[in-house]
């Protein structure tokens, strides 16, 4: 463990510089990572925003009778439901062989069945590779967020992973244009085929982006690990001085935050020891709670309120649509900014509060354009600020070697909330819900989530999260070393 404290040191010591103190080496490297990220919110959205005009005249069932809203409800939530899959296996994958290495895989998978689902023919082969495809990017996101935060130096580790997570905006807003205005052009067969090309560039664009060098470092490949430091350094304009960093890394050999010799159940089991049990208990409710009134919100945003007599009618309304999604972009930078001046946890508290308030004025206001837009356009800040706030305080609770498992398991069991989300609201308009009643489920949610957070968060800016003394000392104990061994830090060598 001492090495990932030298390769985390070296990576703070980087000078901050560039537009929001972000240096042009890291804009690339959002940008590697971001266009994945980018491509998956775009599929997200695209399945159900395609709807109307799209699956939903050609699929049918068996006996060619329409589908019935538990069926959309189900064809809706049939991703979130391989996502629950996907981040749970990638997650440990990811731990044991690497972060860069599961992205071939997860993007690979999820190319290959967005495809499928653009030739499928039927309720039952749509709906299992919508699945299959789920699976992929369950994987993606939380590894891609690890990944980038085991490369970014402390002092803008959260502006830059909220920055990542802003890219979600991009594929949104792609997703309006391709669902909307492409398929009145083209069939949605072509537009899914289409929408599949992104992930060859993605699954190219990889190779080009580091392993994690703290990852290398805590399986005893130091040599690669200094080696991808060096290059982030020299990119910076910093020349390393080994003779002094060789006496740190002497100084610091006797940490004790080993896992190697732990089975697999024993890893999970550490998110639920000492230190960790409350903040896994704390992100898992907070992304189970999120996640149900974000997708139940957005991913029927066309529906929610188009059936209202006299109403405006969203289905169709490009320009208004894309209004409202646009506005998920300023909410990820605004976060983005308030996440290091404020710190993670108090940022997802203010953003999840005006969640709620933006949540009910959009169930509440007269059905005009412009309150539609309006109120969707605060609510879409504020949602997509609470996630990239949250993407920002996920893997700042775990250290590193089990950090992407710690990152990867509340996103996975977010997909609960995810598949909750979208299957309930159609049967709740199908059997005459009003939007003033779905948002109140949204809303009640997502209080419930800010309570516990505030009441029991872990607030990681500032901190030293390599640290662990409880876990430590049980880890210690288990190898039979004796008793609990305080993480030593730089400023104490």
């Amino acid at each position: 463990m001492s090495n990932v404290h030298i390769i985390t040191n070296r990576l703070d010591n980087l000078p901050l510089r560039g537009l929001l103190n972000v240096s042009g080496f890291y804009w690339g490297l959002l940008i590697k990572t971001g266009f994945g990220w980018a491509m998956d919110s775009m599929d997200t959205f695209l399945f159900t925003y395609s709807m109307t005009n799209g699956w939903l005249k050609d699929i049918h069932n068996g006996d060619g009778s329409v589908l019935s809203g538990r069926q959309k409800g189900l064809l809706g939530s049939a991703a979130f439901a391989g996502s629950l899959f996907g981040a749970i296996a990638f997650g440990q994958l990811a731990d044991t062989y690497g972060r860069k290495p599961l992205f071939m895989a997860t993007l690979l998978i999820f190319l290959l069945a967005t495809l499928v689902c653009g030739a499928a023919d039927s309720y039952g082969v749509l709906l299992a590779f919508r699945f299959i495809a789920g699976f992929g990017l369950g994987g993606e996101l939380p590894v891609a967020a690890a990944l980038v935060q085991e490369l970014t130096p402390a002092a803008v580790r959260g502006r830059i992973i909220v920055l990542l997570e802003s890219f979600w905006s991009i594929g949104c807003m792609m997703a309006v244009l391709l669902a909307i205005e492409l398929t009145k052009h083209i069939s949605w067969r072509s537009v899914f085929y289409i929408s599949a090309i992104p992930a060859v560039y993605a699954v190219a664009i990889r190779y080009i982006v580091p392993e994690s060098p703290k990852w290398l470092a805590s399986v005893g490949r130091m040599e690669e690990a200094e080696a991808i430091v060096e290059k982030i350094e020299k990119a910076h304009g910093v020349q390393y001085d080994k003779p002094t960093e060789d006496g740190k890394v002497h100084a610091v050999e006797n940490t004790t935050f080993d896992v190697s010799h732990l089975k697999a159940y024993e890893r999970v089991g550490l998110m639920f020891r000492g230190e960790f049990l409350t903040r896994t208990l704390v992100l898992w409710t907070v992304w189970i709670c999120l996640a149900f009134s974000y997708y139940a919100v957005y991913i029927w945003l066309p529906t929610l309120r188009s059936k209202e007599p006299g109403g405006f009618n969203l289905n169709g309304a490009t320009g208004t649509m894309f209004f409202i999604i646009f506005w998920q972009f300023p909410g990820y930078l605004s976060a983005a900014y308030l996440v290091e001046i404020i710190g993670r946890k108090l940022t997802l508290a203010l953003y999840l509060v005006c969640s709620i308030i933006s949540a009910l004025a959009f169930g509440y206001v007269a059905n005009t354009q412009t309150n539609l837009m309006v109120t969707g356009a605060f609510m879409s800040w504020f949602m997509l600020g609470a996630w990239g706030s949250l993407y920002a305080y996920t893997p700042e609770n775990y250290p590193t070697p089990i950090r992407a498992m710690g990152a990867s398991y509340p996103s996975a069991f977010s997909r609960i909330g995810a598949i909750a989300g979208p299957y309930v609201v159609p049967i709740m308009i199908e059997n005459g819900s009003t939007s003033k009643t779905i948002m109140w489920v949204c809303a009640g949610v997502l209080l419930f989530a800010t309570v516990i957070l505030i009441a029991f968060g872990f607030e990681s800016r500032g901190k030293d999260v390599e640290s662990a003394p409880k876990v430590e000392g049980y880890l210690h104990q288990k190898k039979g070393l004796g008793g609990p061994v305080e993480t030593p830090r730089f400023d104490d060598v």
